[in-house]
């Protein structure tokens, strides 16, 4: 009798435990993965240096350099670029601009700016862009940078 007693107790721990491991399609998953669908039939929503180099004088983008204080003092920055640090970007949502404003995210190599792209599209942002290969690729292809 004990015995089935401890059977029944595990069996019914064991059900609760399953139970909350199963996956829920949240609202934010959602959202994030509509994000994913829409920038994968666009490139993944990256830009070459050359190109970018001709959205910001033709478009005139808010330029977002997600690196850390530590890498702008080391590379400098785009010329006219607003630096906030990926994992502090939601403390800083009042420094962004209107949702209609192009943005264009960067950060050294482009992995970091690819999930600021992805969390400003969730935000609400249509026109985001991001600098393949980052700064360096900025640099390598000639282009200026700015002390910060």
């Amino acid at each position: 009798m004990k015995r089935a007693v401890w059977i029944g107790i595990i069996g019914l721990i064991s059900l609760g435990v399953f139970a909350q491991t199963q996956v829920v399609n949240t609202q934010a998953a959602q959202a994030v993965m509509q994000v994913i669908k829409e920038v994968s039939t666009q490139g993944w929503g990256f830009i070459t240096p050359d190109k970018a180099a001709d959205f910001i004088d033709e478009v005139n983008p808010f330029i977002l350099d997600v690196r850390t204080p530590k890498e702008w003092d080391e590379t400098g920055v785009i010329p006219g670029a607003v630096t906030i640090p990926l994992t502090e970007l939601d403390q800083h949502l009042s420094e962004l601009p209107p949702l209609n404003k192009p943005i264009l995210v960067y950060c050294k190599a482009g992995a970091r700016g690819q999930y600021a792209l992805t969390y400003l599209k969730v935000l609400g942002y249509k026109n985001v862009k991001n600098l393949k290969g980052g700064i360096t690729a900025w640099i390598n292809a000639g282009f200026e940078v700015a002390k910060k």
